[in-house]
């Protein structure tokens, strides 16, 4: 058996900082959308962007979660904030895929259906008849799935920043577009990548 690499595959961290600005731009959209007032107009676009985005990101987040599996890198933390991280990565996956879920649902299920355009070029199927008690629901769901998906990003980045702060060690340099494994001081003795 091959040895895993130190760093990341380009599809990975590619796949990683395209989802990551979508995820973020979502974030801020759907708080835009649901925080201002706009004209009727303006709201149906924003609403069938921000539906567009959510499958763009469905796509890329199954999309990354392949290819982390097919590409796997080393573990680089251990201990118990090897096991944090991990348990924000898995509950970041869970969560997106939770809202985008909960968001198909609400389109689905909502009293006043509106075809969902996916950037105008097919109609995106429902998964539900209308059902005002279940559009409620999926609603309330799809809110605090992104909400918690918002707290997970700014633990991931603090997370991160720590990493590169503090501890001073190749953690974020594992995911960076233009580094590369020489950019990476040797392992600290202990570390799961000196083994």
């Amino acid at each position: 058996m091959t040895e895993r690499p130190l760093r990341w595959s380009p599809a990975v961290v590619v796949l990683h900082w395209i989802n990551a600005a979508l995820i973020v731009f979502l974030l801020a959209l759907g708080w835009a959308m649901t925080h201002s007032v706009f004209d009727a107009g303006t709201t149906f676009d924003l609403y069938q962007r921000h539906k567009s985005l959510g499958f763009a990101a469905l796509a890329l987040t199954l999309l990354r979660m392949a290819a982390r599996l097919r590409y796997p890198a080393r573990p680089c933390v251990a201990g118990r904030d090897g096991l944090l991280a991990r348990i924000v990565q898995a509950a970041l996956y869970l969560l997106t895929l939770a809202a985008i879920a909960a968001g198909w649902l609400v389109v689905s299920t909502s009293p006043l259906p509106v075809p969902t355009q996916v950037f105008g070029l097919f109609v995106m199927p429902t998964i539900a008849a209308p059902d005002a008690a279940l559009f409620a629901a999926a609603r309330l769901a799809h809110q605090i799935a992104a909400y918690a998906v918002a707290a997970l990003v700014a633990l991931h980045v603090a997370g991160a920043l720590k990493h590169l702060a503090v501890d001073r060690d190749d953690v974020v340099r594992r995911m960076l577009p233009w580094a590369t494994d020489s950019d990476s001081p040797p392992s600290a003795p202990g570390n799961p990548e000196s083994s």
